[in-house]
C-alpha cells in the first residue's frame, strides 16, 4: 500500500500545554471540505478514519513527514487521536528534543500554520468512490482510510497542479481516476442511447394506425436519423 500525502492550513492548530509539559494539538484532517488535488477533486467522508481507530493502528507525529523528526507516538501515549463531527483531531506531548521544541516555538509564533497526514486505502472498491461533477472534473470521496502519520509541516508538498500533485498521489490513484471518468462516459453514451430508442418506440407507437402520407414520409426520415444517432452513440 503506498502512501499519499494530504496538506491543508490547519484548523485550530496551536501550541498547548505549558512549558514543561508542551503540546501541540489541532485538526489533521477535516470531514466535507472538498480539496484540489490537480488533476482532481477529493473530499473525506466523515468516519473515514474509525477503523484505524479502532484497531489501534500505531501512528506517529512527524516534523514534514520526516521520520528522523519524530514528535509523538500513539503505542507510547504520546499522541492522542479521536474522531468528532469535524474532522481528526490529534493532541501530541512532543517530547525535550531540538526537533519538538523549535517546532513548539515556531508554532508559538505562527511560523507554522499547516498539517498534513499519510494514508493508504486498502481497498478501493468499497474504501473510496468517485463521480464526475458537472464541470467535468472527477470527485474522489474518502470513506476509510488507513492512518499513518499526521505532520506538522513548513509547506505543502503541491499546490493545485497535477505536477504537482504527483508527489503526493499514488500513480495508481491517476489510473483508477481515469478509469471511473471513462466508466461514467459509456454510462452516459448508453443512458443517452436509451432515451433515443425510448423516443422512437414511442414515436412508433403513435403512428402506428396513422396511414403514410408525405408528412409522415418526413416522420420516417426523422426516425431513421434518430436511431442513426442512438447506434453511433454506443
Amino acid at each position: 500500500m503506498k502512501k499519499e500525502l494530504r496538506f491543508f492550513v490547519a484548523q485550530e492548530l496551536r501550541a498547548a500545554g505549558s512549558v514543561e509539559s508542551p503540546k501541540i494539538e489541532g485538526y489533521a484532517a477535516t470531514f466535507g471540505t472538498v480539496a484540489n488535488i490537480g488533476s482532481f477533486r477529493e473530499v473525506i467522508q466523515k468516519g473515514a478514519f474509525t477503523r484505524t481507530l479502532a484497531n489501534s493502528d500505531d501512528v506517529v507525529a512527524l516534523f514534514n513527514h520526516d521520520e528522523n523528526m519524530i514528535l509523538g507516538r500513539r503505542s507510547a501515549g504520546t499522541l492522542n487521536l479521536e474522531q468528532d463531527e469535524k474532522g481528526l483531531r490529534f493532541s501530541c506531548s512532543i517530547p525535550d528534543t531540538t526537533v519538538a521544541r523549535d517546532v513548539y516555538a515556531n508554532l508559538k509564533a505562527g511560523n507554522i500554520r499547516e498539517c498534513s497526514f499519510g494514508f493508504g486505502i486498502e481497498d478501493p472498491a468499497s474504501d473510496e468512490s468517485w463521480q464526475k461533477e458537472s464541470d467535468g472534473t472527477m470527485l474522489r470521496t474518502l470513506k476509510s482510510v488507513r492512518l499513518f502519520d499526521v505532520s506538522v509541516v513548513t509547506y505543502p508538498a503541491y499546490s493545485n497542479t497535477s505536477a504537482a500533485a504527483r508527489n503526493v498521489v499514488a500513480d495508481y490513484v491517476e489510473a483508477r481516476m481515469a478509469s471511473e471518468d471513462l466508466a461514467s462516459e459509456r454510462s452516459a453514451r448508453a443512458a443517452k442511447a436509451k432515451q433515443i430508442l425510448d423516443d422512437h418506440a414511442e414515436w412508433k407507437r403513435q403512428h402506428s394506425v396513422e396511414r403514410f402520407d408525405n408528412d409522415s414520409e418526413a416522420e420516417r426520415i426523422r426516425a431513421r436519423a434518430r436511431l442513426a444517432e442512438a447506434k453511433a452513440t454506443l
